[in-house]
């Protein structure tokens, strides 16, 4: 095979594509892992803002309460 006016063997070609390609392989399973992990502590934090969001509105309703219950007597 010519490849800029030097011939170099075919499977050699074949193999560094194969290296390449095993290479952005690699790399693309790492990604998808980091990512995966970061998408599961995403939903852990959303967890726990929304039982914290539910938490204060319960108090926040209590305490509306007890002041009615304060201004009716």
């Amino acid at each position: 095979m010519l490849v800029f006016g030097v011939d170099i063997p075919l499977i050699e070609v074949i193999l560094a594509f194969a290296i390449i390609i095993f290479i952005l392989l690699a790399e693309a399973l790492v990604i998808i892992l980091l990512l995966t992990r970061q998408l599961n502590r995403t939903k852990k934090v959303t967890e726990l803002v929304e039982r914290m969001s539910e938490t204060l509105l319960a108090v926040k309703k209590a305490e509306m309460e007890h002041l009615n219950n304060l201004k009716k007597k």
